[in-house]
């Protein structure tokens, strides 16, 4: 399976602002002077963690779009009626494919972010808990922040 240029450029978006936020996140442990090498460790877990779970989101979304057949354009009416029908029509095959290999790879993705979760947890002498599991965050926090600053639009 060939990689889309759009999964490649949200992940290197996603892998630098990690990046950038896991240094500030080092800084605080620093400031709070709680830093040690296990911060470090930790960080780099949360880090690998993040950007892998989300190349895989963007990964099973390019495979599920790119496996759908295109859509013939309705014309809407004026009256609505064509977006009613569209309603009440059932959901194609493919498209109940699409939504099982979403929900199969949402649910392998929780099983390995909760694997780095306990791995984090219950080895505190090589990782530092919480600089491995903050960085799951980041991808929120960033994507929020795009959109909050309006970068999100003038890509689109």
């Amino acid at each position: 399976m060939k990689i889309e240029p759009a999964v490649k450029a949200e992940t290197k978006k996603i892998a630098i602002g990690t990046a950038i936020l896991s240094v500030l996140m080092i800084a605080v442990f620093l400031i709070l002077r709680r830093f040690d090498w296990t911060v470090l460790t930790g960080a780099l877990l949360g880090y690998c963690a993040t950007v892998g779970n989300f190349f895989l989101m963007a990964l099973t979304v390019q495979h599920v779009t790119g496996s759908m057949p295109a859509l013939p354009k309705q014309e809407t009416e004026e009256t609505g009626d064509a977006e009613e029908e569209k309603k009440d029509q059932p959901l194609s095959d493919e498209a109940k494919q699409a939504g099982k290999r979403m929900q199969a790879s949402f649910l392998l993705r929780m099983l390995m972010i909760g694997a780095v979760a306990a791995i984090a947890v219950t080895q505190k002498q090589i990782f530092n808990p919480w600089a491995a599991l903050v960085p799951l965050l980041f991808p929120n926090i960033l994507i929020t922040v795009r959109r909050l600053i309006g970068t999100d639009q003038k890509e689109a």
